[in-house]
């Protein structure tokens, strides 16, 4: 079967988690993904397989590197950085999540690749770019998420501690990434250019809260934490439902939604739902706690599968709060995660953490292979790739160069 990016190379320099997430996607849709990493500074990723735990394992072999082949390459050396460049000249497709200064620093920065490769499409993907006063920014997802404001609006109305710790900057700025190759690709199919994508994670992020940005430049107004408040919608909430730690999310926008509600929860809350403050959008939002608790009153009664539901069927937006228990055991992301094209035979369909998010009807993609171990590809990259002998890729063993 076909796949949309066959007879596409990539070369992957992608590192911890958002880098890694850019190559397999690359991957899943059939671009040949080539990882090249050294032992002499490997990925943080690596070292989750001395991590006892199965999760991990898994994590790593079915999600962080699967569909690529990898070697190793030691950047120290000046023959290993010919080497990268050699590989470069093979490929359309160039990965990274480096700081600005780290590619510099060993001469492989687009410029230095563009020489070898014309056309190359080269992305980096850095915590605040490749250019501007934050220029040389260090940090992880959660720390991207502070300083671009995402984490000043996130925590419960009112209150005085933030929510942090989320990683979410990474997958989210790899599909941005993903995006910008493919708009890439279609430019270089038309013009025969390739060219250069900076990304910045901290853009990538604020671009996601133009509301919060717009109102400050209109109104002065500074965006505060809201919990599970929205401005427009009443009842809008997480609310406890029958049982330990069950939870369902309620969302109703319109005053139609709002009667549709009413008839959903039934005539023993005819009492409460009739009263005058609630009846239109601007009373609910004026007693949101009074109507928060009534709510709360009648889901707690119920089990959070049942409140889904009885709300879907009238029309109201509801959604259990799901565990990760709860989705890899619920049976429509079985289906849909289950059902992907596997091509590795050491791969059971039942042991995929997570599939394709998207699914292409003529060219679905497929999990090709499993992650491969550090320099599991050397020899076939190096001898059949760029022609070398033998006794070369031995040497450049024995020198450390291949590393």
């Amino acid at each position: 079967m076909p796949n949309p990016l066959d007879g596409y190379r990539v070369a992957d320099l992608g590192q911890v988690w958002a880098g890694p997430v850019l190559a397999h996607l690359l991957g899943d849709m059939g671009a040949e993904v080539i990882r090249i990493e050294s032992r002499a500074g490997t990925d943080i990723m690596r070292q989750i397989s001395s991590d006892p735990s199965e999760i991990r394992k898994a994590l790593e072999a079915n999600f962080v590197y699967r569909n690529r082949t990898c070697v190793t390459l030691n950047f120290t050396k000046p023959e290993g950085v010919e080497l990268v460049k050699e590989l470069v000249k093979h490929c359309d497709i160039v990965i990274e999540n480096f700081s600005p200064r780290v590619l510099q620093k060993f001469g492989l920065q687009y410029e230095a690749l563009r020489e070898v490769k014309p056309d190359l499409i080269m992305v980096s993907m850095s915590a605040a770019g490749q250019n501007g006063p934050y220029r040389d920014l260090l940090g992880y997802g959660p720390s991207i998420n502070s300083v671009s404001g995402v984490d000043s609006m996130v925590g419960y109305f009112g209150g005085d501690r933030l929510m942090v710790n989320v990683w979410d900057a990474d997958p989210t700025t790899a599909v941005t990434a993903a995006f910008a190759v493919l708009a890439a690709l279609h430019y270089k199919e038309r013009t025969g250019q390739g060219q250069y994508i900076d990304l910045s994670f901290y853009e990538a992020l604020t671009s996601l809260v133009g509301e919060g940005h717009m109102d400050y430049s209109m109104n002065g107004r500074v965006a505060q934490p809201q919990g599970n408040r929205h401005p427009s919608m009443a009842p809008h909430g997480i609310y406890p439902c029958a049982g330990h730690d069950k939870w369902v999310s309620i969302a109703v926008k319109t005053q139609e939604e709002w009667l549709a509600f009413v008839q959903a929860v039934g005539p023993s809350e005819q009492g409460w739902t009739q009263e005058e403050r609630f009846a239109d959008l601007f009373g609910r939002l004026g007693h949101r706690d009074e109507l928060d608790e009534r709510v709360s009153q009648w889901t707690r009664r119920h089990s959070n599968y049942d409140v889904m539901h009885t709300l879907q069927a009238h029309g109201v937006a509801a959604a259990v709060v799901a565990t990760l228990e709860d989705v890899y055991l619920d049976p429509h992301d079985q289906h849909r995660r289950t059902s992907l094209r596997i091509e590795d035979s050491r791969l059971d369909a039942q042991d995929v953490v997570h599939g394709i998010p998207w699914h292409l009807s003529e060219t679905p993609g497929a999990i090709f292979k499993l992650a491969p171990a550090m320099g599991e590809d050397n020899q076939t990259v190096f001898r059949d790739m760029l022609g070398m002998a033998d006794d070369e890729v031995q040497r450049l063993i024995d020198d450390q160069v291949i590393y």
